[in-house]
């Protein structure tokens, strides 16, 4: 029998039985339920955290207090954001807010802002809170690399070694050429300063623990 002739038995058969050679089983019945278990997944672990692993942060008093105490300031608008902040009023909300969110992170720049600007405006003028160990007309890095080691012990607990990178980037900002044909000047330097306050009040050492 030629090869020709063999395939049209084959395909015969398919097409009488839906498949090739003789059936091992019963065919089901329509109306059988077949039971099939979930397509296995990836492990996944537990999302609820022990409460020792999860990220805390100051409530809104503790923030504020720390506040002024690393920058010398009391923010001025404080009592009016302090609910937004996680504050309890003990009469609808009885429990303070300690979870990080957009709306806490917002209201603690807005107060990193006005306490920095206040704090360095303060040096300025005589004092030493921020501006220890450089001023505002220093152009000096060793001065810079003082002044951050200083700012880093009080803001946020941390001695630095020799050269540790973690200056880098405040390095980078303090040292940055003006514009072009522009002057490095002592208000700019001040804001400056004032930047570096900021990143520190906003780090998450600074407002987590």
């Amino acid at each position: 029998m030629s090869r020709w002739c063999l395939t049209l038995l084959l395909l015969g058969a398919i097409a009488c039985d839906g498949q090739i050679g003789s059936p091992t089983a019963e065919p089901n019945d329509p109306d059988d339920t077949v039971e099939t278990a979930p397509p296995a997944r990836d492990p996944v672990g537990d999302a609820n955290l022990p409460e020792g692993r999860r990220l805390r942060r100051m409530s809104a008093d503790q923030f504020v207090a720390s506040l002024e105490v690393a920058t010398g300031q009391r923010w001025r608008d404080y009592e009016r954001f302090a609910a937004a902040m996680g504050r309890a009023d003990y009469g609808e909300i009885t429990e303070e807010g300690l979870e990080l969110n957009v709306t806490f992170e917002k209201l603690v720049e807005d107060a990193a802002r006005a306490t920095c600007e206040d704090a360095v405006a303060a040096d300025v003028d005589g004092g030493n809170v921020i501006l220890r160990h450089a001023t505002s007309s220093d152009r000096d890095e060793a001065a810079y690399v003082a002044n951050l080691e200083y700012l880093f012990l009080r803001f946020l607990g941390q001695p630095l070694a020799v050269g540790d990178s973690r200056l880098d980037p405040w390095l980078g900002l303090l040292n940055a050429p003006p514009a072009e044909g522009a002057e490095l000047t002592d208000l700019t330097m001040r804001r400056r300063w004032t930047a570096v306050c900021v990143g520190l009040v906003t780090h998450p050492d600074f407002v987590s623990y």
